[in-house]
């Protein structure tokens, strides 16, 4: 009988062990029951987890009316779920740092449940940490019984910050805007109260002066050493909400004018109206603010992060590219630069096809032939409502196709003084 020699069979052993120890300590992802119609998705070991993205199908003849609430494991991290699609919710959690130990990620509340209704069942999960890199993980579900309260670690491990140069390319880029927001339910960290001496609210058009006002020194070198600076999260107004919120002159030159002002002073999109036909990208070039320590992370919301890259000229400013979904009207990224979040929304719209004359011409026609409450003209979105969405997309079609003259990446204002 042939046999293996001592050392290789010692040397598989170890290997063996090393194996079965790796998968012991892989984070976790499940769901268990926590209520007559509540469900938890339960993480385990998610020390170092800085994204997630999870698929979570139930059945929707039991099921119905799912509401997502983020979990304390992932307190103060941004939480986006998709709930729109029977039989499928689609979740993905993004932050600046790192998670640590085990709890709740998330709490599913159905508004109705029949009694044999099975319990949902978790696709493969994306994790990833800080750098992008994936994370080894198990995923199932467990009875409500079966799920035990892990404490949580007490230290996180350091992590490196991602490269900051370089172009990431491809359906799954591996950093963390590789998490792609699903559109509908998004849920971010509540801003702290400002102290009494904070800067007056932010009004979404520009990112403040300064991100949190510091507070003046009380002649106490106890107190007055470390100054901590507020959280901000800025979301911007695009030009849609313009539209919204219009109630001046209908005619032509000055709802044209409505595009005109920026969005923000330290971000730029090219080009300037991007029409969602699911192939058109649109570049943005984003200035961020100086002596942040860490490289930013973007996420995005309606489309797909196609690439990034610092920009050659100016190190606080960056090059993100973004393929919007089709016939998405709101698109947007969300920038986390320290401890910072900004949104910043993309000037997008459908293309029509129309017998309307995209000019002031067809403008004329456009709002005298309105048709009837139960037979609306010229609805381009289709919702059944003749309103100021039409409006918008009307002159966001006439925008581009008009070649307005590009001015230079150097003209953007490279960093928030």
């Amino acid at each position: 009988m042939y046999r293996l020699p001592l050392c290789r069979l010692l040397l598989a052993a170890i290997l063996l062990v090393i194996s079965w120890s790796a998968a012991a300590f892989a984070a976790t992802v499940s769901i268990v029951q926590s209520g007559s119609s509540s469900y938890t998705v339960q993480g385990n070991e998610m020390n170092g987890v800085a994204g997630i993205q999870l698929d979570i199908s139930y059945d929707a003849a039991s099921l119905a009316i799912p509401t997502v609430t983020q979990g304390g494991l992932v307190s103060g991290a941004m939480l986006a779920a998709n709930t729109s699609i029977p039989g499928l919710i689609k979740i993905a959690i993004i932050s600046s740092n790192s998670f640590s130990g085990s709890g709740q990620i998330a709490t599913i509340v159905f508004a109705s449940k029949k009694a044999s209704a099975p319990l949902p069942t978790l696709s493969t999960p994306a994790l990833i940490d800080k750098n992008g890199a994936p994370i080894s993980y198990s995923a199932g579900n467990q009875s409500s019984d079966t799920i035990a309260s892990t404490p949580n670690s007490t230290t996180n491990q350091p992590v490196q910050s991602p490269a900051t140069t370089g172009t990431v390319t491809g359906a799954t880029p591996t950093y963390l805007g590789a998490v792609t927001i699903p559109i509908e339910q998004q849920q971010q960290p509540a801003s702290p109260p400002a102290p009494a001496s904070a800067a007056p609210a932010i009004s979404g058009e520009q990112i403040p002066a300064k991100i949190a006002e510091q507070p003046q020194p009380s002649g106490n070198p106890a107190t007055d050493a470390k100054p901590e600076e507020t959280k901000q999260y800025v979301t911007y107004k695009g030009i849609l909400d313009r539209f919204q919120q219009y109630t001046g002159s209908k005619s032509f030159s000055a709802v044209v004018a409505l595009f005109d002002k920026k969005v923000s002073q330290t971000v730029r999109q090219e080009p300037a109206v991007l029409l969602s036909d699911g192939q058109s990208k649109a570049i943005l070039t984003i200035g961020i603010p100086p002596g942040i320590g860490s490289s930013p992370n973007f996420a995005v919301n309606g489309g797909t992060l196609v690439s990034f890259k610092r920009d050659n000229q100016s190190k606080d400013r960056w090059i993100v590219e973004v393929l919007p979904k089709r016939g998405v009207l709101r698109a947007s990224v969300t920038i986390i630069a320290g401890a910072d979040e900004f949104e910043y929304p993309l000037t997008v719209a459908p293309p029509i096809k129309t017998a309307l004359p995209l000019d002031e011409r067809g403008w004329n026609r456009f709002l005298n032939e309105v048709g009837t409450t139960t037979a609306p003209l010229h609805d381009f979105n289709n919702d059944g409502v003749r309103d100021y969405i039409d409006e918008f997309i009307f002159v966001a079609n006439y925008m581009a196709g008009t070649k307005a003259p590009t001015k230079p990446a150097a003209a953007l204002k490279k960093t928030i003084k």
